[in-house]
């Protein structure tokens, strides 16, 4: 055979095509990129009917899908998670396109949803704004059981309204999804990190604790002592763990909007039979993460 590789698919059908490349002595064996999956046709039908579950539920709560590109320029990523979170500074793919550009792979949704919100004129639309969407996310993480660095995600944006029966409503579709798709014994973990007006106060008060065990906590926690100071509640390393049980915690630091915001919630869910526990260690690094974390 003498054609190039470029002209296989011109001067071969597929079935020789394979079978060229199976034989040949040379060939290279090619896998997914490690931490991806591929979705077999024997899959695809709990993958149409997860999808078909969400769009319905959708419906029942009034969410309108929107799709927003998979990369976007690396400056909104940072702008927006936040350039000291691990998403930026360790997870993310990025790349310089061939105009030169700072381009990073989708590494979550909300950047891209509120760029989308904003160019296209949605805060003249009736507020609030409720979104969803479901694609691919792209972090580069460790590789273990479940944790991949392409996976799908489902996504949930309310934008326009700072009212607690909104978080009541998120947590109501997470809820009536996990309800559909035949969970029970369901219970949410609760916790408020507080708004940019108390939020340092909690802060402060973290970081001179951890500074008194700056000796006894792992090298990730010292990193995020400087650079993110909520993560440091999120370390599993085991020698961490007594100094994360005995830390501050954020809800002794709320302002007293943030205090009303999360107790009429737990009144909402309390109202609707909802069962919660609060965890105080429960947080999110991102920077846009406001007040209710669930």
């Amino acid at each position: 055979m003498h054609a190039r590789k470029g002209d296989l698919w011109t001067g071969l059908g597929l079935s020789a095509i394979i079978r060229v490349l199976a034989e040949a002595e040379e060939a290279e064996v090619y896998l997914a990129p490690r931490g991806t999956i591929d979705v077999l046709p024997e899959d695809q039908p709990y993958w149409r009917y997860l999808r078909e579950q969400i769009h319905r539920v959708m419906a029942l709560f009034d969410y309108h899908q929107i799709d927003v590109p998979v990369f976007e320029d690396t400056g909104l990523y940072v702008r927006g998670v936040g350039e000291g979170t691990d998403i930026v500074e360790k997870e993310m793919y990025s790349f310089a396109d061939k105009g030169g550009r700072d381009i990073s792979l989708r590494p979550e949704f909300t950047a891209g949803i509120v760029r989308a919100y904003l160019q296209h004129g949605m805060k003249t639309l009736p507020q609030p704004v409720k979104l969803f969407s479901i694609g691919p996310i792209f972090r580069y993480e460790r590789v273990q059981a479940g944790r991949y660095r392409q996976h799908t995600q489902f996504n949930v944006e309310c934008i326009g309204e700072l009212d607690p029966a909104v978080d009541s409503e998120v947590m109501g579709i997470a809820w009536r999804l996990y309800s559909t798709l035949g969970f029970e014994g369901l219970s949410f973990q609760l916790n408020s990190t507080g708004c940019p007006r108390c939020r340092p106060g909690y802060l402060k008060a973290l970081v001179d604790y951890y500074r008194q065990h700056v000796g006894e906590i792992c090298d990730d926690c010292r990193r995020r002592l400087l650079r993110n100071p909520l993560r440091l509640l999120d370390c599993k390393a085991a020698g961490c763990q007594p100094i994360v049980a005995a830390a501050p915690h954020s809800q002794a630091f709320l302002c007293p909007e943030c205090r009303e915001h999360f107790d009429t919630l737990r009144r909402y869910l309390d109202a609707l039979k909802r069962p919660y526990g609060v965890n105080h260690r429960l947080v999110r690094g991102l920077d846009y993460y406001t007040k209710t974390v669930f």
